[in-house]
C-alpha cells in the first residue's frame, strides 16, 4: 500500500475545543485540493512548546503555524502558499524589512507591510492594509505570528526556542528573526487574505518577553527610532470581503498608499 506524504502540514495551538473544531474544519475545506494533515496541540505549555511538538509530529514538506481564530478569505489560498514556498522559504501576511525592537511594527514606513481583517463590533470587518509596494515583499526580516508558513528545513535548522520563550508572546518574531539571521528568504505575501479575530495582547507579559527578546538579540537589531505607519481601511460585510481581498483589486489599493498622504484618501496615520 502506498502511503502519500503530506504537501502541507498545519499545526494549530488551542486549548478551546469549539474553536479547535471551527478552525480544523476550515483548513480540511480549504486545503481540500492539496494533500495536507492538521495538528491540534490542545495542551501547550507555549506556543514555542506547541509548536515544536507539531514539527516533530509533522510529516510535510511545508509546515503551517496559525492561531486557531484565524479565517482565510482567499478561495485560493493553499495554491498560493505552494506558490510562494517554492520561491521563498518563510512567507507570512504581516511583518518588517527592518526589525529595531522586539515590535515587529516599532519602525513605521516605509519598513512595514500587512493584511490583515477584523471582526468589528457592528458585524462589519475592518480590512487594514500597511506598506506601499508590491503585493509580495521580500528580504523580510520578522513576522507576525497569526499566521505564516515555511519550508520543512528552516523549521528543523531554526527552530522554536522553549526556554527563553516560554509563554504566549514573541515567539513569532523570534522564529522568524532566527530565520532572517539564518539566511532564509522570507517574504510578507498580501494575496492571502485572513480574518484575525484577536487583536492581540500588549500587556505586562508581553513586555517581560520584549524585553527578553532584545536581551537575546543585543547587537543584532537594525538601527532605527520608532516611526508612523500609514494605513489603507476599509469597513465590508464578509460576504464582500473575497471580492474586496482579491489580488488585482488589491494592487490597485496598495497602489494608494504610494501616493502622497493628501492625496490618499481613506490613509491613516497610526
Amino acid at each position: 500500500m502506498c502511503v502519500v506524504s503530506p504537501l502541507f502540514s498545519i499545526v494549530v495551538c488551542s486549548n478551546r475545543p469549539e474553536r479547535a473544531a471551527v478552525v480544523r474544519d476550515h483548513y480540511a475545506s480549504l486545503f481540500r485540493d492539496h494533500p495536507h494533515e492538521i495538528l491540534l496541540i490542545e495542551d501547550a505549555v507555549s506556543l514555542c512548546e506547541g509548536y515544536a511538538r507539531g514539527v516533530r509530529r509533522s510529516r510535510g514538506r511545508y509546515l503551517v503555524f496559525s492561531h486557531d481564530d484565524v479565517e482565510l478569505v482567499t478561495p485560493d489560498a493553499a495554491g498560493r502558499l505552494e506558490q510562494h514556498l517554492s520561491q521563498w522559504d518563510v512567507v507570512g501576511i504581516a511583518g518588517t524589512t527592518r526589525l529595531i525592537d522586539g515590535a515587529w511594527g516599532t519602525i513605521g514606513d516605509p519598513y512595514c507591510f500587512a493584511l490583515v481583517i477584523y471582526p468589528e463590533a457592528d458585524g462589519l470587518y475592518a480590512v487594514k492594509c500597511i506598506g506601499a509596494g508590491p503585493l509580495c515583499v521580500s528580504a523580510v526580516q520578522a513576522f507576525d505570528g497569526c499566521f505564516f508558513a515555511c519550508r520543512r528545513e528552516v523549521a528543523e535548522t531554526v527552530g522554536f526556542d522553549e526556554v527563553t520563550f516560554d509563554g504566549f508572546h514573541l515567539y513569532d518574531v523570534d522564529f522568524t528573526f532566527a530565520s532572517y539571521l539564518a539566511g532564509f528568504r522570507q517574504a510578507v505575501c498580501r494575496d492571502i487574505a485572513l480574518i484575525h479575530a484577536s487583536l492581540g495582547t500588549y500587556n505586562d507579559a508581553w513586555r517581560r518577553y520584549k524585553e527578553r527578546f532584545e536581551r537575546k538579540y543585543a547587537g543584532r537589531l537594525a538601527p532605527g527610532a520608532p516611526g508612523p505607519t500609514r494605513e489603507l481601511r476599509a469597513r465590508l460585510p464578509k460576504e464582500k470581503l473575497a471580492w474586496f481581498c482579491e489580488p488585482s483589486a488589491l494592487e490597485k489599493l496598495i497602489g494608494r498608499l504610494a501616493q502622497p498622504a493628501e492625496a490618499a484618501a481613506g490613509a491613516q496615520t497610526r
